[in-house]
């Protein structure tokens, strides 16, 4: 989802100037963005709604299902849009002061808003025509396409990252004083987390905690809403959450991504096997304790209770970010070519992958298998042919771009005639 080749930087040699390592992290996560669609089919807490398609847990809906995917996808949506949104925003302050404000938001609007526009009324009519046949429909596709998907309210599907990526964006140019002043102000904390990042860990907490707290008890766990108009859909709880995070990003990378807790020679890289511990910890924990027996016994009140799942969902986020921003910062030296092209494509794998999970699902609907081999099927179809499909619109633009040098270049040869 976010990345290097995506939403977080628009020159393909950015790549190298940054390290592999933040290239792999990016794309092992837009991995767990195609896994975490292609299993939500076959969750226990999986359910359809035939009156209201858009109001079902997920576009497709089978009868096959497995428990662990409820735990694993959850440990996805726990922290890996924070996690997305933090490494987007690394490269926000660098971009504003090679290119300015006014030629940055030109850039991120073409290259965020005019994706976002061919994914809501391209990509998604088609990965919702599936969803809206399961429910006994029968609108020809061009007849939903131009009828029933409007009236439905455009719904963006994972697209509502990009537009909400690219609102952060524009508030990041417009306030780049403010963000300017602020990177000075913390440089000296942010270079002490490169030895202190359990002190780094506790700060980002608490930022989430007063960012995500005051939100969810206004709106509740899992509310979406839209920004005046569809298809500017956000989840309203988690907006302030996700926001914190992309600033945390541009503050810390305003100085590079070698320095404070990213360096190569931190401490947070060095001690990655404890991370990965604390992040199975946390999640575990998350888990486990909020619906425990004992835990009813011992705060009988649930509102309480809630605010315990709370505090361990945060502390969950935490973790896993910086886990895997351990793991990756310390392990991830070198780039296979495979990975290389993966990194590249990730931002159109991300953008097209969901038109792919669904007809695959629905195909596998009559099919008599369990469902971990349905969710085999539908990831790894998924990636494959999101992936080539990346390769193919990479080398068309490739194409594209040569022509248009050539003839730009013979204009200007007959001009100088």
């Amino acid at each position: 989802m976010t990345s290097a080749e995506e939403p977080e930087t628009d020159k393909s040699d950015e790549s190298s100037s940054r390290g592999f390592w933040i290239d792999c992290l990016r794309a092992t996560l837009t991995v767990l963005v195609v896994a975490h669609h292609s299993s939500l089919a076959y969750t226990d807490f999986a359910h359809f709604d035939p009156a209201q398609y858009l109001a079902s847990t997920a576009p497709i809906v089978d009868a096959a299902r497995w428990g662990f995917f409820d735990y694993a996808e959850n440990f996805n949506d726990v922290f890996f849009m924070s996690l997305m949104f933090f490494i987007s925003g690394l490269f926000v302050l660098p971009g504003l002061a090679r290119h300015g404000p006014v030629a940055f938001l030109r850039s991120r609007a073409l290259r965020l808003g005019l994706i976002f526009l061919f994914a809501v009324g391209v990509l998604m009519p088609l990965a919702y025509y599936p969803s809206y046949l399961q429910t006994g429909g029968a609108m020809s596709y061009l007849a939903y396409w131009f009828q029933r998907f409007p009236r439905d309210g455009l719904p963006p599907g994972p697209a509502w990252f990009i537009w909400v990526l690219l609102f952060f964006d524009a508030i990041a140019a417009v306030s780049l004083p403010a963000l300017k002043w602020l990177s000075r102000v913390c440089a000296k904390a942010f270079e002490s987390w490169k030895d202190k990042p359990a002190k780094a860990f506790l700060a980002i907490f608490l930022m989430a905690v007063v960012a995500y707290i005051p939100m969810i008890a206004r709106f509740g766990e899992h509310t979406w809403g839209a920004f005046f108009i569809p298809p500017l859909y956000f989840q309203t709880s988690r907006i302030l959450l996700y926001f914190s995070w992309f600033a945390l990003g541009a503050l810390i990378g305003a100085k590079g991504l070698d320095r404070g807790m990213l360096a190569s020679q931190g401490r947070l890289a060095r001690r990655w096997p404890l991370w990965i511990a604390v992040c199975l910890v946390a999640y575990n924990l998350l888990w486990f304790v909020p619906g425990s027996s004992w835990l009813r016994s011992l705060i009988p009140s649930e509102r309480w209770r809630g605010l315990v799942y709370v505090m361990l969902w945060l502390l969950s986020c935490c973790a896993s970010s910086f886990a895997f921003l351990a793991v990756y910062r310390a392990l991830a030296n070198r780039s296979p070519a495979w990975m290389t092209s993966l990194s590249r494509c990730a931002y159109t794998i991300y953008i097209v992958h969901y038109a792919f999970v669904t007809w695959i699902q629905s195909s596998l609907l009559e099919v008599k298998l369990p469902a971990i081999a349905k969710f085999a099927v539908a990831f790894g179809l998924t990636l494959v042919l999101s992936w080539f499909t990346a390769i193919v619109a990479r080398a068309i633009r490739r194409k594209a771009l040569l022509i248009a040098s050539k003839k730009r270049e013979k204009l200007q040869s007959q001009f100088q005639k």
